[in-house]
């Protein structure tokens, strides 16, 4: 069974939560953020289910947490109903976001939705675990999902990384948002163009932190991007 951690402050929904959940997975629970912190420090979990406004250290700052620790995907939970909220949590690398109340069948279904593509990922990345370029220097491992640049890692969330990985998937090709978005974000997220704009600016900040002086990304006006360095080792 899969491991799933939730974290939840209201005794009522984090009931309602394991209720519904425990048959199918290993259910571990979490009433503020700092005990998320500590069992995220100490445990492996396949998926978290997140509330936003928690006691002592808030969602935002679990969420950033677990991306800086790996990839484990992230479903946000809040009982706002603000764009900000919802852009907020994306922009951080969560992978999906529910306003409450929701229905715990659909609940349900997004977390099978999410197991199955993470599965899927590892599954892929078996089979292509390293592209390189620059003799090296630029390095995308997909079995352990880090990039190192210049032999420093740069730290992606899930979906930067992914993102990245498919653009060097294919060097010379030209992705659409339209395709990134098909690719990495299920049909149910964010179909916003501008989120993929929002990721792809936030990868080339994290990039030119370690080298100033290349556009790893290039923006081909009016279609989408492509990796801007040659292939040397994939």
């Amino acid at each position: 069974m899969k491991n799933i951690l939730i974290v939840e402050d209201e005794e009522y929904m984090l009931n309602l939560l394991k209720i519904h959940l425990s048959d199918e997975y290993n259910i571990t629970e979490a009433k503020d953020g700092q005990i998320a912190l500590d069992y995220i420090e100490n445990q492996v979990f396949d998926l978290v289910v997140l509330d936003i406004m928690l006691p002592h250290v808030d969602g935002w700052t679990v969420c950033e947490r677990i991306l800086k620790k790996g990839d484990t995907p992230i479903i946000m939970l809040t009982a706002r109903s603000e764009l900000y909220d919802k852009v907020k949590g994306l922009e951080l690398g969560a992978d999906d976001y529910l306003i409450k109340p929701f229905e715990f069948e659909e609940l349900k279904a997004r977390i099978k939705a999410l197991l199955r593509r993470y599965d899927h990922i590892q599954k892929r990345d078996e089979s292509n675990n390293q592209i390189k370029f620059l003799s090296g220097r630029f390095l995308i491992d997909n079995e352990s999902r880090q990039l190192t640049v210049n032999n420093q890692l740069v730290e992606l969330t899930a979906k930067e990384f992914s993102l990245l990985a498919l653009l060097a998937s294919q060097p010379q090709r030209v992705f659409t948002r339209e395709i990134l978005l098909d690719n990495i974000w299920e049909m149910y997220e964010s179909r916003d163009l501008r989120t993929v704009d929002t990721h792809v600016k936030n990868v080339r900040i994290k990039l030119k932190k370690v080298e100033k002086e290349m556009n790893f990304i290039k923006t081909v006006w009016g279609i989408g991007y492509k990796l801007n360095i040659q292939e040397d080792i994939q």
